[in-house]
């Protein structure tokens, strides 16, 4: 039988510590790309004003980036308000083209 050293041992801990939160950090970042983020949730969040719609005044008071730099696709009537209509049809968009590539992609 081989002798196995403290240091071979200690590698094979550290590796397996390693991996197991390696797998652990991937769980986390599949289920946060799969859940959707909620009309009801921003306007929570963000609506200052209390009117349901996110102004590009509140979007950029929130230093949301992602927000920010899609404010002008959402907004899909020009009138610097997103309503809810507006932030549903641009996440329908978005998961329809997400869908496509991954087909095309298999």
């Amino acid at each position: 039988m081989k002798n196995i050293s403290l240091i071979n041992v200690s590698i094979l801990v550290v590796t397996a510590a390693f991996v197991s939160n390696f797998v652990n950090a991937e769980d986390k970042l599949t289920k946060s790309k799969n859940e959707q983020v909620k009309y009801s949730d921003l306007i929570a969040n963000l609506d200052t004003d209390k009117n349901g719609l996110l102004s590009q005044t509140e979007t950029l008071a929130s230093k949301n980036k992602v927000l920010q730099g899609t404010f002008k696709k959402i907004d899909l009537n020009g009138d610097e308000q997103i309503s809810e209509q507006e932030f549903n049809h641009f996440v329908t968009l978005k998961n329809s083209k997400e869908a496509l590539i991954t087909k095309n992609a298999s």
